[in-house]
């Protein structure tokens, strides 16, 4: 049985269930598929202390575990914070095969403190024997972008869409205690930097009678009290229910209690976007910004809709445009929607993941 050792700075936590969940996805595939994979990894921490002894103690395992075991390859999620690990693990290991797993702001900064890894990155790549990544614009990124040749180049979509979690449950909004009797628009992510939390309570706030519309935001994150603001500043107080990141079994029932589902992102490292995929699978109509990971599955008013990146007027509109739509349209887009989530089904790409190491 060949070993696989995963190093990873992110990992679901019971506080942060969702956070890298398509890290631990990969682990199982490979572990379901005959591999040995132990995993260090690195949970989200809340201050700067504790990320400052999560990244040391990530650190001290991953070598530890290296020196006092036999492994096959290295394989690290996000390269940028796992770059300096690479380099003592195959230092320790020069025979040891390298995979990487690019996903986000650690090959497309995002801002200043993203583009001090960037160097760190390049130096790294010399050592890495495959790059693995989530979508064709990402692999497009590792050629122009790195140089990579494009047979170094794997595409892998983030550990797919399991269906026997995510499909559309009967009978949720009342499971959630919600009114059956109004149309569910929802938000489910991080409040964070360029999530675009913003521009969904904008587009939110320019509804008209906006009471009669049953409103869903789920997630965590630091901008969290912002966005407890602005939900105030816009009245929207009686109108939005908030609730806490969920594990993925939870989140196939706010899925599908939600009837339009907004992916306001605009940042540029979001790489694929899983919860416009997992939406999709759960029967939502999905609205996304015009930019990056989402367009590489969402077809503009055949399987979901684009709004402009930003715009808070503009998904306001979108928003109003599928309300507006009968039952016949409203199917005829979520049917092309499932049919799209299907083609990521973890059951039919896994073998991929497998390949790929199986070839290396």
């Amino acid at each position: 049985m060949k070993k696989i050792l995963l190093i990873s700075n992110m990992y679901p936590s019971k506080k942060y269930k969702h956070y890298g969940v398509f890290v631990q996805n990969t682990a199982r595939i490979l572990e379901n598929n005959g591999y040995q994979v132990d995993v260090s990894a690195l949970k989200k921490k809340d201050s700067k202390l504790g990320k400052l002894g999560g990244y040391i103690g990530f650190y001290l395992k991953s070598i530890f575990l290296c020196l006092f075991h036999h492994y096959d390859y290295l394989y690290a999620h996000y390269i940028s914070h796992c770059a300096l690990l690479i380099k003592i693990i195959k230092k320790l290991k020069p025979s040891i095969k390298v995979v990487v797993n690019v996903h986000g702001n650690d090959v497309v900064p995002e801002d200043q403190h993203d583009e001090k890894f960037i160097p760190l990155v390049k130096s790294t790549l010399p050592l890495v024997d495959i790059c693995i990544v989530p979508s064709s614009y990402y692999q497009k990124v590792m050629k122009e972008d790195y140089g990579l040749k494009e047979s170094m180049i794997k595409i892998f979509p983030s550990g797919g869409i399991n269906f026997e979690i995510f499909k559309e449950i009967n009978h949720a909004k009342e499971k959630l205690q919600l009114d059956t009797n109004k149309k569910c628009i929802g938000y489910i992510g991080r409040y964070e930097k360029r999530k675009g939390w913003e521009i969904f309570l904008k587009a939110i706030s320019l509804l008209e009678n906006v009471d009669q519309y049953q409103i869903v935001m789920v997630g965590v994150g630091e901008d969290e009290e912002k966005a407890e603001e602005l939900i105030k500043e816009y009245h929207l107080e009686n109108v939005i229910k908030k609730y806490p990141m969920q594990t993925q079994k939870e989140l196939a029932l706010f899925y599908s209690a939600i009837d339009i589902f907004c992916f306001p992102t605009y940042r540029k490292s979001d790489s694929l976007g899983l919860v416009g995929l997992e939406a999709m699978a759960c029967g939502c109509v999905v609205i996304a910004s015009n930019m990056a990971g989402p367009t590489s599955y969402v077809k503009d008013q055949e399987n979901g809709f684009f709004f402009k990146p930003k715009d808070g007027e503009d998904l306001s509109r979108k928003i109003k445009d599928v309300l507006l739509m009968n039952k016949v349209q409203i199917n005829a887009i979520k049917i092309n929607a499932y049919q799209t989530a299907k083609e990521y089904d973890v059951n039919d790409i896994s073998q991929s993941l497998v390949d790929i190491f199986n070839e290396i």
